[in-house]
């Protein structure tokens, strides 16, 4: 449970980032033939100049059989290329609960497919030549059985596609598995079934996967490490042909039903993992976290929390990462309307990752859930809203955002546009840890810092616009040392405060 000192002091601040135009909304996405509830946009990924969408509950190839749709884009506009429907569809599978595109191949999740039983599960890969897409090969388990849901999750790098099970129950009872299939010229095999060190039943092992190169991110949502679903993430390496377990990942400051790992997502030397049900700015405020990978050591580098974060907006419920960007979704904030959605850019600078922008739809409505799918790659970032209504209730909607380079004058000082806090690094510490925050133009700041029992320990003057960095030694504290334990930082400009908490370990 979250200290109530904590809550107390978690308050809304003024604005969403540092640059508050550097991504643009320039299409909003709809197919060619999609009806009410089939929920276009549960699904997306993309990779260059492609786009791919899910709707699971496309009716083409018979009730909720599913389908997914490819855009391509020519200069600044996309335009649907391929509506894709498996051969051998049949009612009910949901071709399309989850998609990923990597270079002229892609691998769509049919979860409910019955090839190995009820709901066992299946995912089909498709390969373009020059307009072309061509279904190349349909996937399933060599364990698969019922209500396995293979496919639930699925992920494509190169010649390897992971496909997940979160509901296989070789650790116990919907403990979950994830398997790696190989490419060789046209054919994809089977390479190996993962499953973790420490796997137990209801961790739900697989509910999101992502691949990137030969590192691969599994989830465990509801994993108890921290407490009842406080949830995990492991990490795996490929060596030749070879998967191996290289480590676990949990929140620092983790607790019980944060669903830590509800989605992850990996590029290169860094791994993103959502936490929706995280509690640091209210009940399902949601967060999200940043690893770092120096050799073989996965190491948290940052936790994320939005800006203007409240109760049930479920930030990290989805998220994206690529480069030195970050995309986390806030599926029921309420900026449109209730339950409306929107997203968040982070962009990292050194260790730092700084907020820069939030996303809303520029025709968001209530209960649209814009941020039920994101993916970002190069200078774009597809998001889905599968319950928007354009083309009937709940038949669902994505939207293209582009990011936008913008030239700044360095012999002009540039003030921050919001006051923000933006964390510590490193959390937990001993003995000094930095403090780094914005004050917006024409607005001055105070940075105050309190105990588990909400007494003051550090008060330093009054800051003035710009940005900050502040080094506190629990150590050398006013001249004395501070015992280990939770600290709340606040920074309060005018009637607007902002508090976070670290960890002192001595």
């Amino acid at each position: 449970m979250r200290n109530p000192w904590f809550l107390l002091f978690a308050l809304l601040l003024v604005g969403v980032g540092l640059l508050a135009d550097d991504w643009e909304e320039i299409q909003k996405l709809l197919p060619s033939t999609v009806g009410e509830h089939d929920t276009f946009g549960r699904s997306v990924s993309i990779s260059g100049d492609y786009a791919l969408i899910g709707a699971p509950y496309d009716d083409d190839g018979g009730v909720n059989a599913g389908s997914a749709y490819v855009f391509h884009r020519n200069g600044d506009i996309w335009t649907e290329q391929a509506k894709l429907i498996a051969t051998d569809c049949a009612d009910r599978d949901l071709f399309g609960f989850s998609v990923s595109i990597s270079s002229d191949y892609l691998v769509v999740g049919a979860m409910d497919d019955d090839d190995n039983g009820y709901n066992s599960g299946s995912a089909y890969i498709f390969h373009r030549s020059g307009t072309i897409w061509t279904q190349q090969a349909k996937l399933t388990a060599s364990d698969g059985e019922e209500r396995d849901y293979f496919g639930v999750s699925v992920s494509i790098s190169g010649n390897h596609t992971i496909i997940s099970s979160h509901w296989d129950d070789d650790n116990g009872y919907n403990s979950g598995s994830a398997y790696i299939f190989h490419r060789n010229g046209t054919t994809w095999t089977e390479q190996t079934k993962l499953t973790p060190s420490d796997g137990d039943e209801l961790d739900n092992f697989g509910h999101s996967v992502s691949i990137s190169g030969n590192y691969t991110v599994i989830s465990s949502h509801r994993d108890d490490d921290n407490g009842d679903y406080s949830g995990s993430a492991y990490v795996f390496v490929r060596n030749a042909t070879t998967w191996i377990e290289q480590t676990k990942l949990t929140a620092s400051d983790g607790g019980t039903h944060d669903q830590f790992a509800n989605s992850v997502s990996i590029y290169d030397d860094y791994v993103l993992i959502g936490s929706p049900c995280d509690n640091d700015l209210g009940e399902d405020s949601g967060s999200a976290y940043i690893f770092h990978r120096n050799g073989d050591t996965w190491t948290e580098q940052a936790k994320l929390t939005a800006s203007d974060g409240s109760a049930w907006d479920f930030f990290g419920v989805t998220v994206s990462i690529f480069d030195d960007y970050a995309v986390i979704c806030a599926i029921e904030d309420d900026d449109n309307g209730h339950d409306s959605g929107s997203a968040y850019v982070f962009q990292r600078d050194g260790d730092i990752w700084t907020e820069q922008v939030k996303l809303t739809a520029s025709d968001g409505s209530p209960d649209d859930l814009f941020g039920t799918s994101v993916s970002i790659s190069g200078d774009y970032a597809i998001i889905g809203a599968r319950y928007d209504d354009d083309n009937g209730d709940d038949s669902g909607s994505a939207y293209i955002f582009e990011h936008i380079a913008t030239n700044i004058d360095d012999s002009t000082p540039v003030l921050p546009q919001a006051t923000a806090l933006l964390g510590v690094f490193p959390n937990p510490f001993n003995p000094t840890t930095t403090i780094s925050f914005s004050v917006a133009e024409r607005q001055s700041a105070t940075l105050e810092i309190f105990n588990l029992r909400g007494q003051l320990v550090k008060n330093y003057p009054a800051f003035a616009a710009g940005s900050h960095e502040v080094v506190w030694n629990g150590a050398d504290n006013e001249g004395h040392s501070v015992a280990s334990g939770v600290y709340f930082y606040r920074l309060q400009s005018g009637s607007v405060q902002r508090t976070l908490k670290m960890l002192l370990l001595k």
